[in-house]
C-alpha cells in the first residue's frame, strides 16, 4: 500500500498528538521527511494547524464529468428587410393626435403608399444594412418616405434633392459634391452615409432622438433656440413642449404614423410585398466616361432602373474617377463587366439626361424652413 509523503505527515502529527496526550509532554519531535531534519514544535501550535494540514494535504477531489451545454443557437438572419426594420425598433412611440390624423392621410391614399414602398424596395436593405453597422434606431429607414417618398429624384422648393432632401449647403458641409457632371445628394449610397453621420451629430448634440429628427427637419440653430426660449420660461423642453414651425410639428408625427402602419399592416387593411433581407444593388467603380443609355443597354436594365439607381448623374454620361461609380442590380453586374471591357465606342456628346423620370410631388409642404440640410 502506497501513501503520500503529506498524507505520511498528517499521519503522524495525529500519532504524535496522541502520545503526547498520554505522556504529558509539553513538546512534540517531529521527523517526517528523509530531507529534513527533525525540529521540535509546541503541542499547541500543532493542534492549531492540524486542521490547515488536514486540508492542505488531503487528495484532490476526483473531478466529475459534466456535459457541457449545448452553445445557444446564432438567431436566424431575417428573411424580409422589412422584419429586420420592425425588430430594430427603440423610439419611444409619440402619443400626439397628429399621429392619428397623419395615418389617415396615408391610408386613404393607398396608392401613394404603396408606390413609396414599390420604390423603396431597391434602397432598404441598404438603409437599414448602414443603420444597424451604426447600432441606430430602424425607424430612421422611414425617413425617405417622409423626406422624399424614397424618390431619389425629388426636389423641394428649398432646393433639398435625393432620398434625404439635402439643400446644398449641407449636402457642401458633408462632402456631398455638386457638379456639372453629377449631384452626390442623390447618390444612394453617398447621402444615405451622410445622412446617417448627420443624424448621429444631432443625437450627440441633443441627447434626444426626437428632437434630433426635429432639428434634421428644421435646422439644428432653430430646434436649439426653441430650448433656450422653454428654459428662459422654466418650461419643458421636450419635443411636444417646443414652439416649432408648422412643417416640424408635423414631421415626427409622420414618421409616427408610417412605424404604426409598418408596425402591424393586417390591423390597417394594408399590405406591403415582402422585399428580400439581401442586397439589392452592388457597385462598381467608374474607370470610364460612358454614356448612360449604353451602360444601362450593357447592364441588360431600362433606362428608368438604372437611373433609379444611378440618379446622381446630372447629364446623358457618366464620369470617371475614385467618387464615380455605377449601381447595378447585383445579377447584372458579372455580364455587365464582360460586356464593358468589350465595348470600344467613345461616348457621345454630352447631352441633358431628359429621359430621367421628373421629381413627384411628396406627401409633405415644403415650408422654405429647411436650412438644415
Amino acid at each position: 500500500m502506497k501513501m503520500h509523503a503529506g498524507a505520511f505527515a498528517v499521519l503522524a502529527i495525529a500519532i504524535a498528538l496522541a502520545a503526547g496526550g498520554q505522556a504529558g509532554a509539553a513538546e512534540i519531535d517531529l521527523a517526517y521527511r528523509a530531507d529534513q531534519a527533525s525540529f521540535r514544535m509546541p503541542e499547541a501550535a500543532v493542534k492549531a494547524q492540524l486542521p490547515r494540514l488536514l486540508d492542505e494535504y488531503a487528495p484532490p477531489p476526483t473531478p466529475v464529468s459534466v456535459a457541457a451545454e449545448p452553445a445557444a443557437a446564432a438567431p436566424e438572419p431575417f428573411a424580409y428587410a422589412w422584419d429586420r426594420v420592425r425588430a430594430g425598433f427603440a423610439l419611444p412611440a409619440l402619443e400626439v393626435p397628429l399621429v392619428a390624423h397623419w395615418q389617415t392621410w396615408y391610408l386613404e391614399r393607398p396608392a401613394l403608399l404603396q408606390a413609396m414602398f414599390a420604390r423603396g424596395r431597391r434602397y432598404i436593405y441598404h438603409v437599414v444594412e448602414e443603420i444597424d453597422k451604426r447600432k441606430l434606431p430602424t425607424e430612421l429607414a422611414f425617413l425617405p418616405m417622409v423626406e422624399s417618398g424614397y424618390n431619389p429624384m425629388a426636389l423641394s422648393s428649398a432646393q433639398a434633392s435625393g432620398l434625404w432632401q439635402f439643400i446644398p449647403s449641407t449636402g457642401k458641409a458633408h462632402d456631398l459634391k455638386q457638379g456639372l457632371l453629377m449631384d452626390a445628394r442623390r447618390d444612394i449610397i453617398a447621402s444615405t452615409a451622410a445622412a446617417l453621420t448627420y443624424l448621429q451629430t444631432l443625437f450627440e448634440r441633443f441627447g434626444d432622438w426626437q428632437l434630433a429628427l426635429a432639428a434634421y427637419n428644421s435646422g439644428e440653430t432653430g430646434v436649439a433656440r426653441a430650448i433656450a426660449r422653454n428654459k428662459a420660461k422654466g418650461q419643458a423642453t421636450d419635443y411636444k413642449s417646443l414652439d416649432l414651425p408648422e412643417e416640424t410639428r408635423n414631421y415626427l408625427p409622420k414618421l409616427q404614423a408610417l412605424k404604426n402602419i409598418v408596425s402591424n399592416p393586417s390591423a390597417f387593411n394594408f399590405q406591403i410585398d415582402p422585399v428580400p433581407n439581401k442586397p439589392y444593388f452592388a457597385a462598381i467603380a467608374s474607370e470610364r466616361y460612358l454614356d448612360v443609355d449604353v451602360a444601362a443597354r450593357l447592364a441588360d436594365v431600362t433606362l428608368e432602373e438604372f437611373l433609379a439607381l444611378n440618379p446622381s448623374f446630372n447629364l446623358n454620361l457618366i464620369s470617371k474617377g475614385p467618387r464615380a461609380r455605377i449601381l447595378l442590380p447585383v445579377d447584372k453586374i458579372e455580364a455587365f463587366i464582360g460586356k464593358l471591357d468589350n465595348y470600344k465606342e467613345p461616348p457621345k456628346r454630352a447631352k441633358p439626361a431628359d429621359s430621367k423620370p421628373s421629381s413627384t410631388p411628396k406627401a409633405r409642404a415644403d415650408s422654405g424652413e429647411r436650412s438644415a440640410r
